[in-house]
């Protein structure tokens, strides 16, 4: 699959409401959450989001212009419209957002509250692969964790523990410095660093495109990041949940994914694949690999599936079928060294 344009990712708040709900979310306690307020021991309460935020004049010359924004639940779509599907997909709990000035370049910072560190780390994946410009020199720094700097407009995305952070342009373009030291500042603020999901390291790692790797979870993020599917083939609704890096095999770049499924229905996805690509008129070839096929589709290229216990593993965006079954051999190889 090809990477979009950071267009529908990039948003304006619209509502100048201020969110009283955050008190409740301070209040809330789970367990084993790693960012924490002082408690220690199994029971942890999360760190607000607005909490994060830098102070006005915290980084210097910058003044905050005023007081934190919260949006908690349903209300994101207040903060972002359409684009807060995907966000919703990794089960969003609450943002903060808060802007700041220096002169006539203004930037804004939101910090998301995803619940956990793997559903913060797929939203950060989402949006780094979806504002990837192969025309452009993004840049990968090294925080707490891998950060992204979409470098042609000036955004920057991390995560760190259950938050993800964005530090993106209102007016003007803040120097790439300057978006660095208010990602230290709320870094340091969240105390436990989480990692990112097990099921990444079911991908095979040569030949990977370096920061590809994404974790795939909710209709809309399958859509986005994997294949568009009107009918959730893949039973992503149903709690399927994916990974999925770019690979170059041959001349070409291709996608190679990994569903997991915890409820045995890997083969029901397979059929129902299979099926959504002939619906599409899509040229069904003969299978090289047990449990799989391959086909060559309009919008799917060269696409290979096949199903190894609980897993579905998948190939789409390659020159040709004969090139996907290769993928999917390797993906196989991988899965079962693991």
């Amino acid at each position: 699959m090809n990477r979009h344009s950071a267009s529908r990712l990039r948003y304006r708040p619209r509502s100048s409401a201020e969110g009283a709900l955050r008190g409740a979310a301070i209040a809330f306690v789970i367990a084993a959450s790693g960012a924490t307020g002082g408690v220690s021991g199994a029971m942890r309460v999360p760190l607000s989001p607005a909490s994060l935020l830098p102070a006005s004049n915290e980084i210097r010359g910058w003044a905050r212009i005023e007081p934190p924004k919260t949006f908690a639940g349903n209300r994101l779509f207040d903060y972002m419209d359409g684009a807060g599907e995907i966000p919703m997909s990794y089960g969003f709990q609450q943002l903060a957002s808060a802007r700041y000035r220096q002169g006539t370049t203004s930037l804004e910072v939101a910090v998301f509250d995803m619940g956990s560190p793997e559903d913060a780390f797929g939203y950060y994946s989402a949006r780094s692969f979806l504002e990837h410009n192969p025309g452009a020199a993004d840049q990968i720094v090294l925080l707490d964790h891998p950060a992204h700097i979409y470098t042609a407009v000036g955004v920057l995305t991390f995560w760190k523990d259950r938050y993800t952070i964005i530090v993106q342009p209102e007016s003007g373009k803040a120097p790439e410095a300057t978006l660095l030291q208010f990602a230290k500042s709320i870094s340091r603020r969240v105390t436990s660093k989480g990692a990112p999901p097990e099921l990444l390291k079911r991908l095979p790692s040569a030949h990977r495109e370096p920061n590809s790797e994404r974790y795939v979870k909710g209709k809309a993020a399958f859509d986005s990041l994997l294949v568009f599917s009107p009918r959730d083939v893949f039973g992503a609704s149903a709690g399927a949940k994916a990974v999925a890096a770019e690979y170059l095999m041959g001349k070409g770049v291709s996608t190679l994914f990994v569903v997991r499924y915890r409820d045995g229905k890997s083969r029901q996805a397979l059929a129902a694949y299979r099926q959504f690509l002939i619906s599409r008129k899509a040229e069904i070839a003969p299978a090289r690999i047990p449990n799989g096929f391959a086909a060559l589709a309009k919008h799917e290229k060269g696409t290979a599936a096949a199903v190894e216990g609980d897993y579905l593993l998948g190939v789409v965006g390659a020159a040709d079928t004969t090139m996907a079954q290769t993928g999917l051999r390797v993906l196989l190889a991988s899965l079962r060294a693991k």
